[in-house]
């Protein structure tokens, strides 16, 4: 049975992106890319929404990533994806499949008879609906040090009260934080 996690960085204030979808204001580099990185090298299935996958795959298949960050390019290229969309009908990044009907229902099918954990990166519109039906194993939330006084919070549109418990957690040299929470 697959567990899933979620991997979502977010501001002081609570953000996991800005207005406009903007998540400039994330470092993408120094020791929290080397966490990135080695978690990108395990064999989780990835899951997205649609506006997610659509940012990722337009950026990690390119030269410019491989160049970049060539370890979390490689995972992420590698890696199978799943993407949950009501409205997107062709995948262009390979290894991906779209589900576009009964989002929870799908995730609680893929959780009992998948062999490989799932983590969610971002997608705050899943997120919280699978959050809202207990379907999230663990939450991974990479917390920078930065305040950007508008955006959108991970859990904008849970339904219900979500109590956790903190796991574990890592300080890195830039002031970012990684906690990993669990269910309570």
């Amino acid at each position: 049975m697959g567990k899933l996690h979620s991997f979502t960085f977010i501001t002081l204030d609570g953000y996991y992106k800005g207005a406009g979808n903007d998540i400039s204001w994330h470092p993408h580099g120094g020791d929290a890319a080397e966490y990135a990185a080695q978690k990108s090298q395990g064999e989780n299935t990835l899951v997205f929404g649609r506006v997610t996958y659509e940012m990722m795959a337009g950026f990690w298949p390119t030269p410019m990533a491989r160049e970049s960050f060539p370890e979390v390019a490689e995972g992420m290229n590698k890696a199978e994806k799943i993407v949950f969309s009501r409205t997107l009908t062709n995948a262009t990044w390979e290894k991906t499949r779209i589900i576009q009907n009964d989002i929870v229902g799908e995730m609680k099918h893929l959780k009992k008879t998948s062999d490989k954990d799932m983590t969610i990166l971002g997608s705050g519109s899943i997120l919280a609906q699978f959050a809202s039906h207990g379907l999230v194993d663990e939450f991974i939330i990479m917390l920078d040090p930065v305040a950007i006084g508008k955006g959108t919070s991970i859990f904008q549109n849970i339904e219900k009260q979500l109590d956790l418990k903190l796991k574990e957690h890592q300080v890195f040299k830039s002031g970012i934080i990684v906690m990993t929470y669990v269910p309570a």
